[in-house]
């Protein structure tokens, strides 16, 4: 008898795109799933597993990323509660210091010929 699928709990997929690229060949979705689902079950809140995620793969260290644990042990310490707090902290002031400033382009300088023909120090080939 074949087994259905489960039906992903709210969240799993996003948390999974996040650690899906850093995984180590031995993680599967499976395990990963039942244990976001017991999370979430016993209170967790998607977002806060969703945002300690994002934490933990943007601060770690190179050396360190074959070491990377699988996701269900990463979930099961129970590490998204303090990395939660940190991913915020880290966007709010992120966000605060990107208010009011106005993003632009860089505007490239002039080449060296233009900047000559424009002050009269070469001659147009035309006239």
């Amino acid at each position: 008898m074949k087994k259905l699928r489960e039906q992903e709990p709210e969240g799993f997929a996003d948390f999974w795109a996040i650690w899906q690229p850093h995984m180590r060949h031995t993680d599967g979705r499976g395990l990963a799933r039942e244990a976001y689902r017991k999370h979430i079950l016993n209170g967790a809140e998607p977002q806060d597993i969703i945002d300690g995620a994002r934490w933990f793969i943007r601060n770690l260290k190179e050396r360190d990323r074959e070491f990377i644990p699988l996701a269900a042990t990463w979930l099961n310490r129970e590490s998204y509660s303090d990395f939660a707090a940190k991913f915020r902290a880290y966007q709010e002031s992120f966000d605060a210091s990107a208010k009011g400033l106005i993003s632009q382009k860089p505007v490239a300088p002039k080449p060296k010929f233009l900047q000559d023909f424009e002050a009269g120090r070469i001659k147009s080939m035309e006239g």
